[in-house]
């Protein structure tokens, strides 16, 4: 590692790389708006959509206007918060039973969001944290009640003293939760790169060309990077700070179709980035990791189960398969918010059907025959066997050492 380097923990931080001036989001605290990057559209156009309801926030999700799991859940978390905000002055009272009927609401709208995009966890993880976190709060004014001999006035008073206006609870639990998980991707991202390098040092699998600097040729697939979260990326954020640590010799892109998230997104991230990369055809990947000697596999999660079985973009399960036969260490990288540990494995996550025409057709184009039958899922699993490590903000695990933690 060169000697002027900063230190990982540094660079694993979210920095805005001085081309990358585009965020996958926007948040106006001082008037409570919000608007996403319109992800459709890039790389030819940059398009900023104002979100200001939950519906608005359905629909981009719904539409991938927005997509990665961990953006998809900042986007339902701000949309309802856009939502509410209308509402504040109907949520401001002495009466601890509004609280209740906030929560409820906030579980209705919050109901509504998770339909959009059901593989992706991490809004679920999210939401329940956040109804928690209101029932706990309405239970505590609740149980704050007078021991009966204080004035109408009186409990007035008190109840104005103890019971807040629940948005402003929403609003600190909503920026609370975004900076927790901006520290949870710099740890995770440590932990990663240090996995990663430790892995392929222990199989005398780093640097294929066996020069000194030990750099490393990395495959992935969809896209992982600062356009799928809020924060640097996971699989593809290990890639940016591995290049930034000089240890980087190559990144492989899949062109990830039907959607081309690796085309149109990742190539996008990495050029801007001045990362070195090839961008390679999903089928030519067999091939690639033969021709180019790839040293090790990360790819993101929408949902992990309990032991391990993993739900990504579609194609990931056939690159575990590729990696398993090349002897290529596969990672997944990805938060904990990302596993589920209330399903015991990959057999009860639901796997999302795109529709017909996202595979159909190209810009409205049909490349294909007129009422070709068509099965298109967004998202595989990929079995547990086939992964090497599950990689976290709270250590690195094998499939069987993930299902300990639960």
């Amino acid at each position: 590692m060169a000697d002027d380097l900063p230190p990982l923990s540094t660079l694993c931080h979210y920095q805005q790389q001085p081309k990358a001036s585009l965020k996958s989001h926007i948040f106006d605290e001082s008037d409570c708006s919000f608007s996403v990057l319109d992800q459709r559209l890039l790389p030819s156009a940059v398009e900023y959509v104002r979100v200001r309801s939950v519906q608005d926030g359905y629909e981009a999700i719904k539409e991938m206007k927005v997509r990665g799991a961990p953006l998809i859940a900042t986007v339902g978390m701000f949309s309802l918060l856009v939502d509410v905000t209308d509402s504040a002055d109907e949520y401001f009272c002495s009466d601890p039973s509004v609280q209740k009927t906030f929560r409820q609401s906030v579980e209705r709208k919050c109901q509504m969001l998770l339909s959009a995009r059901p593989t992706a966890i991490n809004l679920a993880n999210a939401f329940h944290e956040l109804i928690g976190f209101l029932k706990h709060d309405e239970d505590n004014n609740v149980n704050n009640n007078s021991d009966g001999t204080e004035t109408a006035a009186e409990t007035n008073q008190r109840l104005k003293n103890t019971v807040a206006n629940p948005l402003e609870k929403l609003k600190h639990f909503v920026l609370d939760w975004q900076s927790r998980e901006s520290a949870e991707n710099a740890a995770l991202l440590h932990n990663s790169v240090q996995a990663v390098l430790n892995e392929c040092e222990a199989t005398k699998n780093i640097g294929q060309n066996d020069d000194n600097n030990k750099k490393l040729v990395v495959m992935t697939i969809c896209n992982t990077g600062q356009l799928a979260t809020s924060s640097l990326g996971t699989a593809l954020g290990v890639i940016l700070v591995l290049h930034r640590l000089n240890r980087l010799e190559l990144a492989i892109t899949l062109e990830t179709r039907p959607y081309n998230q690796g085309s149109r997104l990742t190539a996008f991230e990495l050029q801007q980035s001045g990362v070195p990369f090839r961008l390679i055809a999903d089928s030519a990947a067999a091939s690639a990791m033969r021709h180019f000697g790839v040293d090790v596999v990360l790819v993101g999660a929408d949902q992990v189960a309990r032991n391990g079985d993993t739900a990504n973009k579609i194609g990931t399960y056939a690159l575990a398969v590729l990696a398993r036969h090349h002897r290529v260490p596969f990672f997944v990288v990805t938060p904990m918010a990302s596993v589920n540990g209330r399903i015991a494995s990959g057999g009860e996550i639901p796997i999302e059907e795109r529709p017909a025409r996202e595979l159909t057709q190209w810009h409205g184009v049909p490349i294909c025959p007129s009422d070709c039958s068509v099965w298109n899922p967004a998202f595989d699993v990929t079995p547990a066997e086939l992964i090497t490590k599950i990689l976290t903000e709270k250590g690195n695990f094998s499939p069987t050492e993930l299902t300990d933690q639960f």
